[in-house]
């Protein structure tokens, strides 16, 4: 079965968004991680760096729309 360039828009839209809410939700993981963990590891430049990437892509992937 062939795939339609609208499916692949769709795909291309929603993997754009939930990389958005992935960045987002380690980020936060992060903050408590590093609040409440006990393993040496600097979560909170981890959560730095994931806070910077959502805030660069959200513009960029809050603009897609899903193709009509």
């Amino acid at each position: 079965m062939a795939v339609t360039p609208r499916e692949v828009q769709r795909l291309y839209v929603q993997v754009n968004k939930f990389a958005l809410a992935s960045h987002f939700f380690w980020a936060l993981w992060a903050l408590i991680q590093n609040q409440y963990s006990t393993i040496d590891f600097d979560f909170l430049r981890y959560a730095v760096i994931r806070f910077n990437q959502y805030f660069k892509v959200k513009p960029q992937a809050s603009a897609l729309e899903m193709p009509k």
